[in-house]
């Protein structure tokens, strides 16, 4: 493909010998050439050339200000800058008015050439698939906490389920990591026993790298790789904040989705993980008004940690017809919206001791749809494929 050149200069002359010359070099095509500032600006929008030369003196509008608009109105057009001065006098400004590069009349055919070649090889990186995903921030890496005010909410089934219906979609991508270095159940919920443990990696903070992360990963049929906090019990401050960053760094680097299960204490790792969250899922129940409150102090809690409100989403567990409180009892409370609400179902406890999360055992159930929708809410609507994990297009599709 031609790369697409646009000629903005006042002398006609002058005007016709760039024209020659950009079509001279290979590869380049000559789409436009503009006589004012006026007539680049439209040329530009309507032509979208990959590359405009503009002069610095044309009429009215300057050649300075119509990179300055295309910047705003076609951010796609690379400017060039022609002076009449010296180059780097009139550098700064013009890289603060959207140019891309400057250069200096009499032209020199091979800096012209070297400098439309040059923005069209940029131009054309930053239409990669790559730098399109870029693009899309539903696609970048998130770590999503689960955690609740207190023992029992069902925070650790909830992260499990997630964590399944998120690998059902991106097999391999998805990490769920037990920070509860005291009675952690992620491992047994998942029926996996793991050979390495967080708290031993304490001792090689400085050495965590994505080949000694694998070595402690424990994989799960289900595709979600597993972390285990600790085999025996063993005080929080087992992990650090320091240890506990190097973790999540490499894990970003590796997984498209990182789930936390964060016990329900405010401890300086705990806190560390819930301020680096993208989402933090917060698990209540309707049972009591204890729950309910404890949940409160620690939503507010966490906003005076500076997590941001926006990043904190409630979700309702074991819900019932009977419950004490309702729903609009706790948005109220919460002056926010339920993100997900799961209902109450006898068969977790035996979902818990075979260690098959229920999502994957009866996924079709109200409490397998309720996971699948929290999933949902989680990932986004297009939040779970790249443009390298998207099938590929059968043929006469």
């Amino acid at each position: 493909m031609s790369v697409r050149v646009l000629i903005a200069e006042r002398d006609p002359a002058l005007r016709n010998q760039i024209r020659d010359t950009v079509a001279s070099f290979e590869g380049c095509e000559v789409v436009g050439m503009a006589r004012d500032g006026q007539e680049t600006i439209q040329m530009a929008v309507l032509l979208i050339p990959h590359v405009a030369v503009i002069s610095q003196d044309l009429p009215g509008i300057s050649g300075l200000q119509a990179c300055e608009i295309l910047s705003a109105l076609a951010p796609d057009v690379m400017s060039v800058l022609v002076t009449s001065g010296k180059a780097q006098d009139k550098l700064d400004s013009a890289m603060r008015a959207g140019a891309r590069a400057v250069i200096t009349k009499p032209l020199d055919d091979s800096q012209l050439r070297t400098v439309i070649n040059e923005l069209a090889e940029l131009r054309k990186r930053r239409e990669s698939p790559e730098v399109l995903d870029w693009r899309d921030p539903s696609r970048f890496p998130k770590v999503v906490s689960v955690t609740g005010a207190k023992g029992g909410v069902g925070k650790t089934t909830i992260a499990v389920n997630l964590a399944v219906l998120l690998a059902k979609r991106l097999p391999n991508r998805v990490a769920i990591v037990d920070l509860y270095t005291q009675f952690g159940d992620i491992a047994m919920m998942l029926n996996v026993t793991p050979k390495h443990t967080i708290a031993e990696m304490e001792s090689l903070c400085d050495e965590v790298d994505t080949d000694l992360v694998q070595s402690y990963v424990t994989k799960h049929p289900s595709g979600v790789h597993v972390l285990a906090a600790s085999v025996t019990p063993v005080p929080l401050s087992a992990v650090s904040a320091e240890c506990l960053d190097s973790l999540l760094y490499v894990l970003k680097r590796t997984y498209r989705y990182v789930v936390l299960d964060v016990p329900p204490i405010l401890h300086e790792a705990t806190l560390h993980a819930l301020a680096h969250s993208n989402m933090v899922l917060l698990i209540a129940n309707l049972f009591d008004l204890t729950t309910a409150s404890d949940t409160k102090k620690i939503y507010d809690a966490l906003q005076q940690e500076h997590i941001s409100k926006e990043n904190i989403k409630i979700v309702l567990n074991r819900v019932l017809k009977a419950n004490r409180l309702r729903t609009a009892d706790i948005e109220r409370m919460f002056d926010c919206d339920i993100l997900a609400q799961i209902p109450n179902d006898r068969r977790m406890v035996t979902s818990v001791n075979q260690g098959i999360p229920l999502a994957l055992s009866d996924g079709d159930s109200p409490i397998g749809r309720s996971f699948t929708m929290l999933a949902d809410a989680v990932a986004g609507p297009i939040g779970y494929r790249s443009h390298a994990e998207r099938p590929a297009t059968k043929k006469g599709a």
